[in-house]
């Protein structure tokens, strides 16, 4: 299985630059390494689906300046559909909040049986 760790040497990053690797061993990471670890983990399927679902893999613009138009493009139309989405479950919550309100009275007149009045 080929996984993307990047150059491993010390050759290839500037000094100031930290590379993680996440084949180290749970015991003897740090903390803050694991929570890190952990987030990165959370991060990498957004990722995928942000160039799968919004069109990051091919792009079609020009030079640097069309790669940052795609990349704001693209992270506009995945935060569009995750307020499309939140809309939609809102709409939900409510249109059920009413339905409830809107059959409240037949609900709530039960025949009691067995009273003594």
């Amino acid at each position: 299985m080929d996984r993307s760790t990047g150059y491993k040497s010390k050759d290839h990053h500037p000094e100031d630059v930290q590379v993680h690797l996440s084949n180290k061993s749970r015991k003897k990471m740090t903390r803050w390494e694991r929570m890190w670890m952990n987030r990165r983990s959370a991060i990498e399927p957004v990722i995928s689906h942000l160039k799968h679902d919004h069109n990051m893999v091919r792009n079609f613009l020009k030079g640097k300046e069309g790669d940052r138009i795609n990349a704001i493009l693209s992270a506009a139309g995945f935060n569009f559909s995750k307020l499309i989405r939140a809309f939609f479950v809102i709409s939900k919550i409510l249109s059920l909040h009413r339905f409830y309100f809107q059959f409240e009275s037949c609900f709530s007149e039960r025949p009691q049986f067995f009273r003594d009045d």
